[in-house]
């Protein structure tokens, strides 16, 4: 996939986004998440695209691009480090939510918001390893979401290893209030994520 090949035209964002929605366009470039793959029967689209779910979601990448050095390089030589270095982009979803995804009332469940950074960090993983699985996903929980709200998810690559690439990701109001924070590891499967389906 080239980067031309999944940015497209923008949706319009609902004119009573907070202004930090309204302003993701200007920090980043848009995504259509169905260019990433076969979304049918995908649990975000299918499932919970509604509008007493998640009503809204904006995919972005961050036009600041991170470096991260590869494994086999002497960190006493910045010349080579900068050589084989690999840039990755931070990778920004405003979703809006309504009052359908509480656990306690009026609370977002915690389930939704775990489902949240793992489909975000899945999508900072997939442009850094290509398609993967989720391994291991660890949430701290900092404060309660309440609903219905929009909340800012946030996923960079903190590095790669061969077919394993670690993500970091946040939970935030989009104005630097955390409400989680992640640590995700993804894998990229030895066959084709396709072969695993043909397996049952």
């Amino acid at each position: 996939m080239t980067e031309q090949e999944d940015i497209v035209e923008l949706p319009q964002i609902p004119a009573d986004a907070p202004q930090w929605v309204q302003n993701l366009p200007s920090n980043g470039r848009f995504l259509d998440r169905t260019k990433f793959y076969d979304i049918t029967g995908h649990l975000l689209f299918d499932s919970l695209l509604n509008s007493n779910g998640i009503r809204h979601f904006y995919f972005f990448v961050g036009t600041e691009k991170q470096t991260e050095p590869t494994n086999n390089v002497s960190s006493n030589s910045s010349e080579s480090q900068d050589a084989t270095s690999q840039l990755y982009e931070e990778v920004r979803v405003a979703f809006h939510l309504g009052d359908g995804v509480c656990g306690h009332k009026g609370i977002v469940h915690g389930g939704l918001t775990a489902t949240m950074i793992d489909e975000v960090s899945g999508a900072a993983a997939f442009r850094s390893i290509g398609p993967c699985f989720t391994a291991n996903l660890n949430v701290d929980y900092k404060k309660p979401l309440l609903t219905p709200a929009w909340v800012l998810v946030r996923a960079h690559v903190e590095r790669v290893d061969g077919r394993k690439a670690y993500i970091h990701a946040s939970v935030e109001n989009g104005e630097d209030e955390i409400y989680a924070k992640a640590v995700v590891l993804y894998i990229k499967p030895k066959k084709p994520v396709e072969e695993t389906i043909d397996q049952k």
